[in-house]
């Protein structure tokens, strides 16, 4: 195969023909298994990805595909490999993942069938670097020299800029060297009131030729089925040092725009942004406390006055936005009748987040958009230390939506937790994942009378319990659980009863116990047997979840040689550590050398399950 840069990081693409898999049409292991938990919020489209330093796989050179487990089936999705000093593979989680929930994929080697995903590209002319996704343009990034306007002083001539910005619709949102402020270059960050060596630097304004940024060179470009970009080093110049002009700032910029799904009813483009600026001299570059400085934006020509608009994470408008402080604000205006617009956002990360913001206060102006952090104060970077700043751009049609804007900013602000289990050896087993029973059978031979409801298997009353098809010895297990809130005349073990049959023997009991001592009837008890060592109950309403780690009792013939021992952690809370277990609990069927499935209690009560499985030891 071959690379598609020499340099830092480079993208190989495998996949296979676009279908659905049985989880049995392949007789090789997987590589890797990997599980993404949403966590607490909704998922769409979320691009996520897995380090691979503990695979023992040659990425660079060997193809491979990523499937998603979806029940009994696999199906194959696209994938992008990412190289470096931290290598990863990207997929995306597709369509909508409900907050809770998790998924199940899969590494598999040697395919090199393909499929013509939709793809962002990298297209180079003597001028610009473009990203596109198919046809359409998204974002050019201006490394040649743009000439300032006829008749302006040629310090506004400025390379290292991004410029045009495009919406979906295929309008330009940003703007160069508009009259007003002929300094202002699109999207670009470079500082403005600094001192070095006693005097001030100012590398924004640039006309008193104090200083001005210039690209130096690309680092790399990558084009994939999950995202293209590019790494270029900038130059921060102080052009009249003691040493005369001098590099006072070495900057790296790190753009991709991520390939998104379908999952929305509007088009929209996720960019990511990261400076990481470290000052290559041997004396400090002081930054003073002043109004701007740093990442901006310059919206279209189009954009002014009611034409266009800002909004904070904090509610704030053009009217009392400036210098305060925010994690995002969206800016938007009308081009040809249509509202479209930018989110901008701070990375938790960033130094002052939540960062102060330069808006542009009176009503009838242009859009201009800046977060500053030297509004926070006066700071300094030290030689050689590295500064690193990160902003994603969410780029919308339409006026802004509030339940879009705070879902973008959760992945970026709280990504998906993924894990990673290598070398093909996990033998864990999908029990629900919100589709279907299709692990699992009626304790009374007959239908299951459970219903799907949301992503959940929600108990009817009095249609019996479920247990699992296969049967099992020593486990692993995870499920997740909630019950409602039920009326306080409702008493005892009437409140949402229900339970987790291990083997059919043992019960670990599930209840209301919500802020009550430890009993061994309640929540968390090893029936009749144990109560919990501390009470970790959630309130009714909330998902729970019971970790469950099983040894079964050793026979010899019919002869038990060995207690059964099990540890419970509800709610990340170990409730049972190793306990021995010396007979069936309850209702339990008695207890043989022979592995036995697991049955979830029906006990007249509703109650919900989510986000079942099983890792037999």
């Amino acid at each position: 195969m071959k690379k598609l840069v020499p340099l830092l990081f480079v993208i190989l693409v495998f996949v296979l023909p676009s279908r659905i898999l049985s989880a049995n049409s392949t007789t090789t292991k997987p590589i890797a298994t990997i599980t993404v938990e949403a966590g607490d919020y909704d998922r769409i489209d979320t691009p996520v990805c897995v380090r691979t330093n503990d695979i023992e796989f040659d990425f660079e050179k060997e193809p491979f595909v990523v499937m998603e487990v979806r029940g009994g089936n696999e199906m194959v999705i696209p994938a992008q490999y990412e190289a470096g000093k931290s290598p990863k593979v990207w997929f995306r989680l597709s369509g909508k993942t409900e907050a809770g929930t998790n998924k199940v994929f899969k590494i598999y080697p040697n395919y090199d069938s393909r499929i013509d995903w939709a793809f962002i590209s990298v297209q180079k002319d003597d001028k610009a670097l473009t990203l596109k996704r198919g046809d359409a343009n998204i974002l050019s990034y201006q490394y040649a020299v743009m000439p300032a306007p006829a008749g302006s002083s040629n310090r506004y001539d400025r390379s290292g800029f991004i410029h045009p910005l495009w919406s979906p619709e295929g309008n330009i949102l940003t703007d160069i060297h508009p009259p007003d402020h002929i300094h202002h270059m699109g999207i670009w960050m470079p500082w403005t009131h600094t001192h070095y060596e006693g005097q001030m630097i100012d590398f924004w304004n640039v006309g008193d030729g104090s200083g001005t940024v210039r690209f130096s060179k690309f680092i790399s470009t990558a084009q994939g089925n999950i995202f293209g970009g590019f790494q270029a080093e900038q130059e921060h110049i102080g052009l009249r040092t003691s040493k005369g002009e001098q590099v006072i700032l070495d900057e790296i910029w790190d753009v991709r725009v991520y390939n998104n799904g379908e999952g929305l009813d509007q088009d929209y483009w996720i960019v990511d942004f990261k400076s990481t600026q470290k000052n290559i001299t041997d004396i400090p570059l002081i930054q003073d406390e002043y109004r701007y400085g740093g990442f901006g934006f310059r919206g279209a020509r189009e954009w002014k006055g009611a034409n266009s608009a800002y909004l904070t994470s904090e509610g704030k408008t053009r009217a009392d936005g400036h210098a305060t402080t925010a994690r995002w604000c969206d800016v938007a205006g009308v081009i040809d009748g249509k509202w479209e617009g930018v989110t901008i956002y701070s990375h938790p990360e960033n130094y002052k987040h939540p960062e102060p913001m330069r808006i542009w206060p009176e009503p009838d102006n242009y859009v201009f958009f800046n977060f500053a952090p030297s509004q926070a104060g006066e700071w300094v970077m030290e030689p050689g230390k590295e500064y690193v700043f990160q902003y994603r751009l969410f780029v919308h049609e339409e006026k802004p939506n509030l339940e879009e804007i705070e879902r973008v900013w959760n992945d970026y602000a709280n990504p998906p937790n993924v894990s990673i289990e290598t070398g093909g050896s996990s033998n864990k087993v999908v029990l629900f994942d919100g589709t279907d029973f299709s692990q699992w059978v009626s304790e009374r031979n007959g239908p299951i009378r459970w219903e799907i409801e949301d992503g959940t298997m929600k108990i009817t009353p009095r249609s019996g319990g479920i247990m699992t098809k296969d049967n099992y010895t020593d486990f692993k297990m995870h499920l997740e659980f909630k019950y409602p809130d039920m009326d306080a005349n409702v008493r005892g073990q009437s409140r949402s009863n229900s339970g987790v049959y291990i083997q059919r023997r043992y019960e670990v009991q599930i209840l209301d116990s919500y802020g009550l001592e430890p009993r061994n009837n309640d929540c968390g008890a090893i029936y009749q047997f144990k109560a919990p060592d501390k009470n970790a109950c959630a309130k009714p309403d909330e998902w729970q979840t019971y970790d469950i780690t099983f040894h079964a009792a050793k026979f010899e013939g019919n002869t038990k040689v060995k207690n059964a021992r099990i540890t419970v952690v509800q709610n990340g809370i170990t409730i049972h550590n190793d306990v021995e277990i010396p007979n069936k609990t309850g209702a339990g069927q008695q207890e043989g050398p022979d592995p036995a499935p697991i049955l979830l209690q029906e006990h007249s009560n509703i109650l919900w399950f989510r986000n079942i499985w099983i890792e037999p030891l």
